[in-house]
C-alpha cells in the first residue's frame, strides 16, 4: 500500500537522545525528544528561511545589487532556534521544559546544536519499528 509510508507523521512522533558532554563527548545523562526533519513544524520554518532569502534575492536583483550578507550573530541564533524547535521534551532536567530554556541551553552548549539537527535529519532514527 503506497499509502501506508508516511514519513510526516513519523518524523512528528519524535524520538529520545541522549545530549553529549562537549569535554568528552560521553552522555550527560540529559535527553531530550526530537521530532524529524520531515515534521510540520520543521518543514514550515524551513520554508519560512527559504521564502526569506528568495525574498532578499528578487529585490537585490531588482536594484542591480548583491544582498547584504547576514551577521553572524543573525546566523548563530538561527541555528539555534532550527535546533530548538526540534526538541518537544526533555527528562533528566531540573526545570520543566520550554522552548525558552531550550534556547538559552543551547546557546551555553553549541555542540548540542550539532547533534540534534543531525540526528534530527537521520531518516533511519524516524523508520517504522517492526
Amino acid at each position: 500500500d503506497i499509502l501506508g509510508f508516511d514519513a510526516v507523521a513519523r518524523s512528528e512522533q519524535g524520538i529520545e537522545i541522549e545530549l553529549l558532554r562537549e569535554d568528552n563527548m560521553t552522555g550527560s545523562g540529559v535527553f531530550v525528544t526530537i521530532i524529524g526533519k520531515h515534521a510540520e513544524t520543521v518543514t514550515r520554518w524551513s520554508a519560512k528561511l527559504i521564502n526569506e532569502a528568495q525574498r532578499e534575492a528578487a529585490l537585490a536583483q531588482r536594484s542591480g545589487k548583491m544582498p547584504p550578507p547576514k551577521p553572524i550573530e543573525e546566523l548563530r541564533l538561527r541555528n539555534v532556534e532550527g535546533a530548538a524547535l526540534r526538541v518537544i521534551g526533555w527528562r533528566n532536567v531540573k526545570q520543566g521544559f520550554s522552548q525558552e530554556l531550550m534556547r538559552a541551553a543551547l546557546v551555553r552548549n553549541p555542540h548540542w546544536i550539532d547533534q540534534i539537527v543531525e540526528e534530527s535529519d537521520k531518516a533511519a532514527n524516524f523508520m517504522q519499528r517492526q
